[in-house]
């Protein structure tokens, strides 16, 4: 004769629940520890060993300091920046994973440029491999953004709108010491626009106008006018074409602004 038992069916059904909690944490688990073997794309990654390994060898190298497992928005605009910089030359994007728990992985790391976990994603750019004293971005965490402030350090990186031999020729123009010897770069700008076919022509024309201002206006043209272009592509209702038309020209205008105009080392 069989009893029908509450009490030994709500434990068989907890048991259920349990085992399959225990498989999903299983599962969960093994994927994460998966990811983790996983680079992303265009980047390197580094550890306690390995940093000291590779920084010391390069000119330039660009390093996020994260969470382990990152995710999100801003890893996906980490992403963008190390595929979209794929074309530089002599520069490296990396990452660092620190963990606060089990073994600590890269934890000193942390400790050493003094990074605390609210700070993640932290960048840091090692020049000539001075490991001492790395320079601190602190701007929008946005591949474009990055990639200017890169770009003001000396790397050219091939940003969207942008060209190389035009980018040397703004560098020039801004070396010039007097306006004469601008003047002579406007008329060097000038030839190669001539020479210059679409689809390019229309990034030609900007990087002559740029220096048609400065000579007009003064160097203070530039901030004025990056500053002018940021708010108008910070307007939601404009249409997807024309903010990338606008980031381009803000690329652009990266070009003329000084080298390392920013004094945030640590």
């Amino acid at each position: 004769i069989w009893y029908y038992s509450p009490y030994e069916t709500t434990m068989a059904v907890t048991s259920g629940i349990t085992s399959i909690f225990c498989f999903g944490l299983f599962i969960f688990w093994h994927l994460l520890h998966s990811v983790s073997a996983i680079h992303t794309k265009g980047a390197l990654t580094l550890d306690v060993i390995t940093f000291y390994k590779v920084i010391p060898k390069h000119s330039f190298v660009l390093v996020k300091f994260d969470t382990q497992y990152p995710y999100g928005e801003k890893q996906d605009e980490f992403k963008k920046l190390a595929e979209n910089s794929s074309s530089a030359r002599d520069f490296l994007i990396a990452e660092v994973g620190i963990s606060e728990y089990g073994e600590k992985e890269n934890a000193e790391l942390g400790e050493w440029y003094k990074i605390d976990k609210a700070q993640y994603p932290a960048y840091y750019m090692f020049v000539n491999g001075n490991i001492e004293k790395p320079i601190k971005y602190t701007g929008e965490i946005k591949a474009d953004a990055i990639q200017r402030w890169v770009k003001s350090k000396g790397v050219w990186v091939g940003l969207p709108g942008c060209h190389e031999e035009l980018d040397a020729l703004a560098t020039e123009f801004l070396d010039a010491a007097t306006k004469d010897e601008q003047t002579k770069v406007l008329e060097k700008a000038e030839i190669m626009l001539s020479k210059t076919e679409e689809p390019d022509k229309k990034s030609a024309e900007h990087y002559h106008k740029i220096m048609s201002k400065v000579l007009e206006q003064g160097e203070g043209f530039i901030s004025k006018e990056i500053e002018r272009i940021s708010k108008m592509v910070a307007n939601t209702k404009m249409s997807d074409a024309k903010k990338q038309d606008l980031q381009k020209r803000l690329n652009r205008l990266s070009s003329f602004q000084a080298k390392n105009a920013e004094k945030d080392e640590l």
